[in-house]
């Protein structure tokens, strides 16, 4: 089996033995009652796409970061407070989707996903700062910040979009000369 569809099955609980599906590339659980993922999630390889949107989740195993063909990632739309900091191994990953949350940080690890094209982090009403490190993701084309309380940056400069977020960042860090 190399995808798999549980979405909209009112799963509240998704059993430890997924880890047998070694095969598995597609993993759709979105729309569900889920409150944790299991560690083993870690142990799918070949993981390309996981899709846990709508659920209430409040935390992602540290073991998501061995998913290192992760390219994409989407935890919108769940109760999840902060990423783990192993998101920066998912080092394939293309499109992290992690808007309506309750993120009140983003890991600065985030900024070792030099894939990285597509980032949604709308919608955290806690999210205040933003890590210098994002300035790091080179290809980050599309970068969905609205409704993010950004007290650290000037609200001009979030106003004028990603890509003068992107640059204020990198002008602010300690990256600056890159």
């Amino acid at each position: 089996m190399v995808e798999l569809n549980l979405g909209t099955n009112q799963l509240s609980k998704l059993p430890d033995d997924i880890q047998c599906l070694q095969s598995l590339e597609v993993l759709i659980l979105s729309n569900n009652l889920l409150r944790r993922i299991p560690p083993s999630i870690g142990n799918l390889r070949k993981l390309r796409v996981l899709d846990l949107e709508e659920n209430r989740l409040e935390q992602l195993p540290n073991e998501v970061g061995y998913l290192r063909e992760l390219q994409r990632l989407i935890v919108q739309s769940n109760q999840l407070a902060c990423l783990p900091r192993a998101i920066g191994h998912l080092t394939s990953l293309i499109f992290l989707s992690v808007g309506e949350n309750n993120l009140s940080y983003l890991p600065e690890e985030i900024g070792t996903l030099e894939n990285l094209e597509s980032l949604y982090i709308n919608d955290n009403p806690t999210l205040h700062n933003l890590p210098f490190e994002l300035a790091l993701c080179s290809n980050l084309q599309i970068m969905s910040i609205e409704n993010c309380p950004l007290s650290q940056i000037p609200a001009e400069i979030v106003a004028g979009g990603p890509s003068l977020v992107i640059q204020y960042l990198k002008m602010q860090g300690p990256y600056r000369a890159m």
